[in-house]
């Protein structure tokens, strides 16, 4: 059961990475492309693992690599524009509940990882709390407000974030974790790579060189140290454990993020808002609970 506490501590850390990525797009870096590229890129740094434990693996473990790697930079595409255009507490709130169902349907399809009843149970639980602590409104009023666009942009973000997490889980269960990290963090950089084809995402990420500047590169590296952090913990306990039930864990970083957002638009209110109306604040409260209930029908 250690997985789960690896991936409380990984969603802590990935709440503190959304957070920096809001005040990124929203003030430093305010093209979602760009802030994808780099973020991604800097899987490069796998190199300095090279010596404990790489090898090259079977192929179909080669290509799940490569495909988990692509299908992220895929899905951060869409994540990042919508979270340059929406709230950090409530970006891309489609995505983050759907998220754990494409993993529980496509882990259940394609690794045979089945869930008992109380399993399912508390599944359910953890991501209908996530889901409620992450929005202000109702789903119908949620889905008129974002729009076509952005609906099915959560979705799309949601199906590739799932695929690259069941990938990933593939990989884990054909090899040794830091073998699988290393190739993991190839498919990053080749789908970082990918991002210079078009000619207009390449014009603005090579623009990004001359642009840059010592408090961008400091937050950015904050941020990206969280991130780093959130992602070797929570892909060594999809290594652990079963890939739905730690995807499912996602929901409490929505507990965490709204902590943080409340905490910090005080001092930052032109960056970060967050309403604080005693109903938004109360539903929030019964999220957190479903949350905790959820957590102790699987791990109690």
């Amino acid at each position: 059961m250690s997985w789960l506490y690896i991936g409380l501590v990984a969603y802590l850390l990935n709440a503190v990475s959304f957070i920096v990525s809001k005040v990124m797009l929203t003030d430093l870096i305010p093209d979602p492309w760009v802030y994808t590229f780099w973020t991604n890129v800097l899987g490069v740094l796998v190199v300095v693992l090279l010596p404990f434990g790489f090898f090259i693996p079977p192929l179909s473990v080669i290509l799940a690599s490569f495909g988990s790697g692509i299908t992220y930079v895929l899905a951060l595409i869409v994540f990042n524009k919508l979270l340059f255009r929406e709230e950090a507490s409530q970006v891309v709130p489609l995505a983050g509940g759907l998220t754990p169902l494409f993993v529980l349907l496509l882990a259940s399809s394609f690794l045979s990882e089945f869930l008992s009843v109380a399993e399912l149970i508390g599944f359910a639980l953890v991501v209908v709390g996530g889901f409620v602590v992450a929005h202000e409104e109702s789903l119908r009023e949620r889905i008129r407000h974002m729009g076509a666009k952005l609906f099915w942009g959560s979705v799309v973000a949601a199906f590739f974030f799932g695929v690259s997490q069941v990938l990933m889980k593939f990989v884990f269960n054909n090899g040794p974790f830091l073998n699988g990290f290393i190739w993991r963090g190839f498919g990053a950089i080749l789908g970082a790579l990918l991002l210079l084809i078009p000619f207009k995402p390449r014009k603005a990420i090579f623009g990004s060189f001359k642009a840059s500047n010592v408090n961008a590169g400091f937050i950015f590296i904050s941020g990206q140290l969280a991130a780093l952090g959130s992602f070797v913990l929570v892909n060594y306990a999809f290594s652990l454990g079963p890939v739905s039930l730690v995807n499912a864990l996602s929901g409490v970083q929505y507990a965490f993020l709204f902590g943080f957002i409340v905490f910090l638009s005080k001092r930052y209110p032109k960056l970060l808002k967050e309403p604080l109306r005693a109903g938004i604040v109360r539903q929030k409260i019964i999220g957190i609970v479903l949350i905790m209930a959820g957590m102790f029908a699987l791990f109690v």
